[in-house]
C-alpha cells in the first residue's frame, strides 16, 4: 500500500523548495501562507499549515490550487513530484496533456478512493460507496476527473517498459475515469472474461478487431470479446517517492 508518511514528507520538501524559489522568508513562513490563503478566501488554521511544513499532512485540494497559483508551480509537481515544476516548462506527462480532450464541464479536481483491483472489477458493474471509507485511502487527483473516478496501485510488470518510453512499474499510482471516452491508443482498465479482477492495458486495434496490449512484450495480448468490459480510461499517474 502507499506509504502515506513518505508522501507527506516529500510534499513538505517540495513546498519548502517552492517557497524558497518564491522568496518567502524561512522564519514565519507558516504565517505568510496563512495570510495569503486568507486573502483569497481559503481559511485554514495555522496548525494545519504547520503540519504541511513539518511533513505531517498534505494540503487539501482548495489549498493546493491556491498554493500552486501563488508559488507559480504545477499542482502535479507540488503534490506528487511529477516534473516539470513550472507550467511554462515542457510537459512530459502525455496523459496530463491529453486531459483537454475530456469533457471538462463534468470533471473536477478532488480526492478519489484508492481501491483494490477486485473492487475495480466490481466498479464496472456498479459504483461502490466509499464515502465512509478510511480517509487515508483517498488521494488527491492532479488532473480533472469525474466524480466516479478512482485510483489503483499498479501490480506486476506487464505495463513496465523494458526499454525507453512510457512505463508504469509496480507501485505506480494510476487515476481512472470511468466516464472518460476511450479510443485506440488509450491506457484503459478492463475486466476480462472469467475473472472478477480488472487489468491495466493499452487499447489497440488491428484489422477491425480490438485488443488489450501490455507494454511489456513478455506478456500476451488479450483479444476483446463481447464479454470484455472497458471500465475506464487512465487519465494520470505518478510514482510515489
Amino acid at each position: 500500500m502507499v506509504d502515506k508518511n513518505s508522501l507527506r514528507a516529500a510534499f513538505s520538501e517540495r513546498l519548502h523548495e517552492a517557497l524558497n524559489d518564491a522568496g518567502v522568508r524561512s522564519r514565519g513562513r507558516g504565517v505568510d501562507i496563512h495570510r495569503h490563503l486568507k486573502s483569497v478566501g481559503v481559511i485554514k488554521t495555522t496548525q494545519a499549515i504547520s503540519k504541511w511544513l513539518n511533513g505531517e499532512a498534505i494540503a487539501e485540494a482548495d489549498s493546493m490550487v491556491e498554493l500552486c497559483r501563488w508559488l507559480k508551480v504545477r499542482r502535479e509537481w507540488l503534490e506528487y513530484g511529477v516534473m516539470p515544476k513550472k507550467e511554462n516548462e515542457e510537459r512530459d506527462n502525455r496523459e496530463t496533456s491529453n486531459v483537454s480532450n475530456v469533457r471538462r464541464m463534468h470533471h473536477r479536481f478532488g480526492k478519489v478512493p484508492l481501491i483494490s483491483w477486485v473492487q475495480a472489477g466490481a466498479w464496472c458493474e456498479a459504483i461502490l460507496n466509499f464515502e465512509a471509507h478510511d480517509p487515508d485511502m483517498w488521494l488527491s487527483c492532479p488532473v480533472p476527473i469525474s466524480s466516479q473516478g478512482y485510483a489503483l496501485k499498479v501490480l506486476g510488470d506487464s505495463m513496465t517498459n523494458p526499454g525507453p518510453g512510457r512505463s508504469y512499474p509496480a507501485g505506480c499510482i494510476i487515476f481512472v475515469d470511468p466516464e472518460a471516452e476511450t479510443k485506440t491508443g488509450d491506457r484503459v482498465i478492463a475486466r476480462v472474461p472469467r475473472t472478477n479482477e480488472a487489468t491495466f492495458k493499452i487499447l489497440v486495434e488491428d484489422a477491425g478487431r480490438q485488443y488489450l496490449r501490455p507494454i511489456n512484450p513478455q506478456y500476451p495480448i488479450i483479444e476483446i470479446t463481447e464479454e470484455t468490459h472497458i471500465c475506464g480510461k487512465v487519465v494520470g499517474s505518478f510514482m510515489p517517492e
